[in-house]
């Protein structure tokens, strides 16, 4: 997708700066759920990038004991947590990303942080803080807390620090690895269509807002994203969060390289991709402006994904920093 005309807003992540972007989307056929705003369908088409050097899953996390780490399930510790663990990965795998980072040059977490342009700080802010909201029914953890790695973090394509860049296409998402527990609660929710089972709840809660609060199996016509073959996302509509992933971890695909942007030779069965939509177009940029967010693709005032956010979903900590960077 290309930024094509769009409207001019004045925002930022943390709201220090002012800084003017336009955002545009392509249209499309609108997919339409039960209690839920229309979407388009996404190509799931993988990327053609040259520059990820990759590594074995097993080299950096083992996910196969469904156990969670961290000093708590709290979103800044969660948050902390998965950036360390990106770092790690990082220099593990040296080379310039997409992104603009590069591990050999990296002193620290707080390093990372900065680095990243804002548009990829507020994809990892808005999706980190929808995670955390989402609970697993089973023992009421946050599913951010069965994120073991962060391997990959995407602002919008062509994005710098004055410019948000494409509003759709393949970036602002983020790549983790998720434990054992997490993919049998998503495998469940996606089975039973995101209806009440064990204990009367559905197997994972989305923020709750009201009614329709809850993780489900995908209504998007373009089905998952390849290299994955199951895709879940959230009922209520825009922003709407949406995650794929290998459904069998033994199946072939599941162990063959992942084939994405700066993850090309990457082998993780328990690979997971996090998006959020912010109109019926499928748009991710939570630093874009959209119109139609609402029910049925009917234009409305024009918004910055974050402000969408924000007033359907809560505070997501848009200033947090690292712990890192205290006193840095």
């Amino acid at each position: 997708m290309s930024r094509s005309g769009g409207v001019l807003l004045v925002a930022t992540i943390a709201g220090v700066a002012s800084l003017a972007w336009a955002c545009g989307s392509s249209g499309g056929a609108a997919d339409i759920g039960a209690g839920s705003e229309a979407g388009m369908p996404e190509t799931g088409a993988a990327e053609t990038s040259t520059t990820d050097p990759g590594v074995d899953a097993a080299a950096s996390t083992d996910a196969s004991d469904g156990a969670t780490t961290g000093s708590g399930d709290t979103l800044a510790a969660n948050r902390d947590r998965l950036l360390a663990t990106y770092l790690a990965y990082l220099k593990a795998t040296p080379g310039a990303q997409s992104n603009g980072l590069d591990g050999a040059k990296l002193a620290d977490v707080c390093d990372l942080w900065r680095t990243l342009v804002p548009s990829a700080q507020g994809v990892y802010l808005t999706l980190s803080a929808r995670l955390q909201g989402s609970k697993v029914s089973a023992d009421g953890s946050s599913m951010l807390s069965h994120v073991v790695a962060l391997h990959r973090i995407a602002g919008g394509d062509g994005a710098t620090a004055t410019d948000p860049g494409m509003c759709g296409g393949d970036g602002n998402r983020i790549f983790v690895s998720m434990d054992m527990a997490l993919h049998e609660a998503l495998n469940a929710a996606n089975a039973n269509k995101g209806q009440a089972s064990a204990g009367g709840k559905p197997d994972i809660e989305d923020i709750q807002i009201g009614a329709n609060s809850f993780w489900r199996d995908s209504h998007d016509l373009g089905g998952a994203h390849a290299p994955f073959d199951l895709s879940d996302e959230t009922d209520n509509g825009a922003p709407r969060g949406q995650v794929q992933y290998f459904k069998d971890v033994a199946s072939a695909a599941a162990k063959a390289p992942l084939g994405r942007t700066d993850l090309m030779t990457l082998v993780d069965p328990y690979a997971l991709e996090v998006d959020q939509d912010y109109d019926c177009p499928h748009n991710s940029n939570p630093l874009c402006a959209y119109t139609t967010y609402g029910a049925f693709c009917v234009p409305g005032p024009s918004k910055l994904g974050v402000a969408l956010y924000t007033e359907k979903y809560g505070d997501y900590d848009p200033t947090w920093q690292p712990v890192d960077c205290a006193g840095k």
